[in-house]
């Protein structure tokens, strides 16, 4: 790094002082000590501080040695010794000169010099003898405490935690962290918040916001992207994690959460610029596809058991949502070259093209899963365990399925003769449904076992399909029941008009969990939008809509309750002779009626009671007015705002939204199986008969293995004895 010796003008200096400023280190504190009395200062002290100032190493000589020397220490009226100013002057044969002599005290000079980022300056000064390597990093306010390099005055500028490796690491001072690593520096990571040793009880107790600040400082160095680039093996798995561990933290101290969410941001674009540093394909790959383990040095890159990538890498980024890493141009266009992986020149069609290819391969389904049950490893079945065939097939299914609802619920609907039917028998397409349902059962299954149960119920998605295909299962059991029923005739007749029904007739209620299915299956097909650049960031807001009005609905659902009771309360004792009780009248009245007012369903007659007295219908129609005042006006305007807010947050980052949205769907096809959509996967084919006796060979032979490695270990504790004998 370049330095200057000797004077320089202050203007230079000023502007060179402003640039590197610029970056952003530790706050300033404001002076712990009044500003001194000129007249206190002597005048020789005054004339060498003023020689450091204007660079005179002759005149700061004549000072330093007898008749009278002056203290090397002195400060002047703002509390600064000239070795300060002569490294804030970047001052080299200033220093030097001042480093030679007799009981010189650093003291906060070499805080300067890391921030003013004069390499030899700092090399120089931890050259001295009063320094230590512990003193570079967590002993340095201990040192200068007892009066070690400094005065035993905590300093002015810096407060007591930012030692020189935590300052070099906020600068982002790549050489002179480096310097200070390789003589010894070290930053201890802080301990968990929720820490109760001795140690970090006794700083709470101490000082609190103190303690608070020295976590934040200490997080600060952690998360520079020289700390991270120069001390980790593997600097973006550090980056996720360490970002992860801040974002939590911002959850769980409120009080500092705008600087842990700005330090977790830095820790995104860190891993952001560390992948833009590469420039081919192979290194985005290496980069994607490097293990998750980062004790391991190993730079060989993980590989599913078919030889395709495994993309660990970018999974662990899915995970601890780095979605400026995932939306990275150069992840994306791995990502597309994946998934258009044996279908080249898909994306140069035109949309009519693609579209009547779509429509062809989803109409020849049947034949493709029979010739992939007969050749998975022809050029053909490869072809299907592609991504996009694999996504195709699966929507198709899907679509198909809804179809079969449709058509299910207009045949039913055409056949008058069940209308009054208990537990009827089921008819084609209703089997045809239950198989499509049973093929979703064994996907999922399937997926909760290579997911893993967190990362399972991790995904929302999932939780819409388990309680979708749990109604399903519902309902089919519920009309299972029913025939049986019917069957036994214990439960008295089969045909029976619906109003003489029981109140929870197994058929009655079998029909409204599969009305609710219904719901959630052409609710479900929402899923495929995000494979669309306009559709998804549509898709991606109303689930944080769904979020706010869920939000909104605890509020709501307070205030609904306290007019509710209220009004009941009012209301109850007005008990009708003849006609419908009063809107109020039970508690039960009181919520149906508040919510459906909502909707100008309920009038103001609804609300009168005959025989009342005009006080309790006065205080009647003032709640009700309260009432919508607060739901209409308030509440209902307060979601509205809610919700634009969350539109307008995702629209700001819709690319980066979507991308991330996009990558997660894609990355559910990536992996080996799940070729064959429902209700085709249910059938056991070849491979997976192969599969399973592979499987078997393996554990029993690593059970054998296991057995005669026993044995001989026995055998060898056993020849031990005997020689010991």
């Amino acid at each position: 790094m370049p330095f200057t010796m000797g004077k320089k003008s202050t203007k230079s200096r000023s502007s060179r002082g402003s640039s590197r400023r610029s970056a952003k280190v530790a706050p300033i504190a404001m002076p712990l000590q009044p500003i001194k009395c000129c007249q206190r200062i002597a005048p020789k002290e005054r004339l060498f501080l003023e020689a450091a100032e204007r660079g005179d190493k002759h005149t700061m000589f004549r000072c330093l040695h007898p008749p009278s020397p002056v203290n090397v220490n002195c400060t002047n009226m703002l509390g600064r010794s000239a070795i300060q100013i002569a490294v804030d002057n970047e001052n080299v044969e200033i220093v030097e000169l001042l480093l030679k002599q007799n009981g010189v005290k650093i003291g906060d000079a070499l805080l300067y010099a890391i921030r003013e980022g004069v390499f030899k300056i700092v090399e120089m000064l931890i050259d001295h003898p009063s320094i230590t390597p512990e003193m570079l990093g967590t002993e340095w306010y201990r040192s200068k405490y007892v009066g070690e390099i400094g005065d035993s005055e905590e300093s002015n500028d810096y407060s007591p935690d930012i030692s020189p490796v935590i300052l070099a690491a906020h600068c982002n001072q790549f050489e002179i962290l480096q310097l200070l690593l390789m003589r010894g520096a070290v930053i201890d990571r802080p301990h968990q918040l929720s820490c109760s040793c001795r140690k970090c009880q006794e700083k709470v107790t101490e000082d609190g916001l103190r303690h608070s600040l020295r976590r934040i400082n200490t997080f600060r160095a952690l998360a520079s992207p020289a700390w991270i680039s120069l001390t980790s093996s593997d600097p973006i798995l550090t980056a996720f994690k360490l970002s992860w561990e801040l974002e939590k933290l911002a959850l769980r101290e409120n009080e500092f959460k705008d600087a842990y969410l700005a330090l977790s941001n830095q820790c995104k674009k860190c891993a952001c610029d560390l992948l833009d540093q590469c420039r081919s394909s192979e290194e985005v790959i290496a980069v994607l596809n490097k293990g998750n383990d980062s004790d391991s040095d190993s730079d060989e890159c993980d590989t599913n058991a078919d030889g395709t990538m495994a993309l660990s890498r970018l999974k662990l980024a899915i995970k601890y949502e780095q979605k400026q890493f995932v939306a990275h141009p150069s992840c994306q266009q791995l990502l597309t070259s994946i998934w258009y992986e044996g279908l080249p020149g898909w994306r140069k069609r035109n949309t009519i093209s693609k579209f009547t290819i779509c429509l062809g391969l989803c109409l020849i389904m049947p034949f493709m899963a029979i010739y992939y049950w007969t050749f998975p490893l022809s050029k053909i079945g490869k072809l299907l365990r592609t991504p996009f065939m694999k996504f195709l097939y699966h929507s198709a299914s899907f679509v198909t399925f809804l179809v079969l609802l449709m058509w299910a619920s207009t045949e039913i609907s055409s056949l008058k003769d069940r209308e009054n039917l208990r537990g009827p028998p089921p008819t084609t397409l209703e089997w045809l449904v239950c198989i499509w349902v049973t093929g979703f059962i064994w996907s999922e299954c399937k997926q909760l076992w290579e997911e893993g149960l967190k990362a399972y119920i991790r995904q929302w998605w999932n939780w819409m399909d388990f309680i979708m295909l749990s109604l399903y299962l519902t309902t089919f059991t519920l009309r299972f029941v029913a025939y049986f029923q019917m069957e036994s005739g214990k439960y008295g007749p089969r045909s029976m008009e619906r109003k003489n029904w029981p109140l929870y007739d197994p058929t009655m209620v079998s029909e409204g969990l599969f009305a609710v299915a219904n719901v959630f299956s052409f609710a479900r097909i929402i899923f495929l939008f995000q494979a669309d650049q306009y559709l998804g960031p549509l898709q991606i807001s109303l689930g944080c809509m769904l979020i706010d009005i869920a939000k909104f609905m605890l509020i709501f659902f307070l205030v609904l309750t306290s007019f509710a009771c209220g009004l009941n309360q009012l209301y109850w004792y007005y008990t009708p002779d003849s006609g419908n009780p009063p809107s109020f009248y039970t508690l039960e009245n009181s919520y149906r009626t508040l919510y459906w007012s909502l909707f100008s369903l309920t009038q103001l007659k609804d609300i009168k009671i005959n025989n009342s007295q005009y006080f309790t219908e006065t205080v009647g129609e003032l709640l009700f007015m309260v009432y919508h005042t607060m739901a209409v006006i308030v509440l209902i305007n307060m979601l509205i705002a809610m919700m634009s807010n969350s539109f307008q947050e995702i629209e700001n980052h819709a690319d980066m939204e979507w991308k991330f949205s996009r990558s997660k769907l894609w990355m559910g096809y990536f992996d080996e199986g799940s070729t064959l959509p429902p209700p085709f996967n249910l059938i056991i084919s070849p491979k997976s008969i192969g599969y399973f006796f592979r499987a078997i060979k393996n554990i029993f032979c690593s059970c054998c293995k296991k057995s005669s490695f026993q044995n001989i270990r026995r055998k060898r504790n056993k020849s031990t004895e005997d020689n010991i004998k």
